[in-house]
């Protein structure tokens, strides 16, 4: 239930697939239904299967009930549903996305008091905090999505094995993992400098580990103006991330480099790993040569593995439209996170769930992080909670400078603190 999107709307949610998907039907509008009706409009995805399987069992469980299902297209469905939410004329139930940055988010819908309080509902304990913060807004849960998006360190095992290295967990193995590479005419981490690419999401890995797993309340000091980006340990992220590029740790002009020449050469070994998104994993496979293997690790950013965090993001998922039919809504809702709802879209696209689901195994390539998924070692994407989608933009627009050797940390966290601030 993820779609492959550009990371410049809500940051790594929007753009690595985190939408989660939704329905399609041949109409082009969707309008609430009266509260107390069986029928339950959902206005999601274009071309969906995943929730067209959720929508079917969800049905059958209720006899009598029909669900109408909208789809929109990507990234009209921002302004779409905005749109119809703010006239009264959305959906019962609404995608939405997790934290803030886009018309459509959480913490941005609750300023109209668009989406009813799911707090109460059964599912809303599973989540741990990190990840509940970004459901929510004023304390009030207001969305939930049934898939996570991981940033790991991806590895080609048998390239791994060729110079007799295992998947680090200090970070002194980070930069031996480097040299020894290196040595061998390859690079440790296959890098995608170009838009869309890969660059963005190691710094995530660093910040993690380095600022929002140590400090929890850090994106709520960010907004309350009493912490900065400058001011903070991603000085020392971002410089570990220069670190790796003085080490020869990336692909050479990475600037130059696509995503799927990135992909291609962590595929055939060429490169060791790569950090980027899980969903990603499948495309990478599809490249390699028959009988090769992938493991997943989180990457380590300090020489203490105990420190280490996994960034993990809840994918874009659904809300409950305040003025339409809240019951059924939350009804509905409470299929899509049941176990059952749940298998049925494990079964139909494979999703990584964003809760715990007795029985679950993840693909081989992600046993590595599935223990640590749903732990407490684990951090929201930090772009979830950024106050707007510029933030994304100057970052990764700096970012590419600073691989470029055209900005210093100093120069790139600056640039995101004026950002931020607006």
């Amino acid at each position: 239930m993820r779609r492959n999107r550009a990371f410049a709307v809500a940051g790594v949610g929007a753009a690595a697939a985190l939408a989660l998907a939704g329905c399609s039907t041949d109409s082009n509008s969707a309008s609430g239904s009266a509260s107390g009706s069986k029928t339950l409009t959902v206005a999601g995805w274009s071309g969906d299967a995943v929730m067209k399987a959720v929508v079917a069992q969800f049905e059958k469980d209720n006899p009598g009930v029909k669900v109408k299902l909208t789809g929109y297209p990507w990234p009209a469905i921002l302004t779409q549903i905005n749109t119809q939410l703010v006239s009264g004329t959305a959906a019962d139930v609404d995608v939405v996305f997790p934290g803030n940055g886009n018309p459509i988010t959480a913490q941005t819908l609750a300023k109209g008091k668009y989406l009813a309080d799911l707090s109460a509902e059964s599912w809303a304990s599973n989540f741990n905090e990190a990840t509940k913060n970004v459901m929510s807004a004023d304390g009030k849960v207001l969305m939930v999505a049934n898939n996570s998006t991981i940033i790991p360190a991806t590895y080609n095992t048998q390239a791994l094995k060729a110079i007799g290295k295992t998947a680090p967990t200090t970070w002194s193995q980070v930069l031996g993992l480097c040299s020894a590479a290196k040595a061998k005419g390859k690079v440790a981490y296959a890098m995608a400098g170009l838009a869309g690419g890969t660059f963005n999401y190691l710094p995530y890995t660093l910040t993690a580990t380095l600022v929002y797993g140590p400090n929890p309340g850090f994106s709520a000091q960010q907004a309350a103006g009493k912490a900065t980006f400058s001011d903070s340990q991603w000085t020392t992220a971002l410089t570990k991330y220069q670190q790796m590029l003085k080490a020869g740790c990336f692909t050479k002009d990475s600037l130059g480099t696509s995503l799927d020449v990135a992909q291609k050469q962590v595929a055939t070994g060429g490169a060791l790993g790569i950090v980027t998104v899980s969903n990603q994993i499948v495309d990478i496979q599809k490249d390699a040569p028959s009988g090769t293997t992938f493991e997943t690790a989180a990457l380590p950013a300090t020489d203490d593995p105990s420190q280490t965090v996994l960034p993990v993001g809840l994918g874009a998922g659904y809300g409950v439209n305040a003025k339409g039919n809240v019951a059924l809504g939350k009804k509905f809702l409470d299929f899509y996170m049941s176990k059952k709802g749940m298998d049925v879209a494990v079964k139909a696209g494979s999703i990584f769930p964003s809760t715990t689901v007795e029985g679950f195994k993840p693909t081989p390539a992600l046993a590595g992080v599935s223990d640590q998924v749903h732990s407490d070692k684990t951090a929201a994407f930090p772009d979830q909670t950024w106050p707007n989608a510029n933030v994304t933009q100057v970052y990764q627009d700096e970012l590419q400078k600073l691989l470029g050797g055209q900005a210093s940390v100093k120069d790139v966290l600056a640039a995101m603190d004026a950002a931020y601030k607006g």
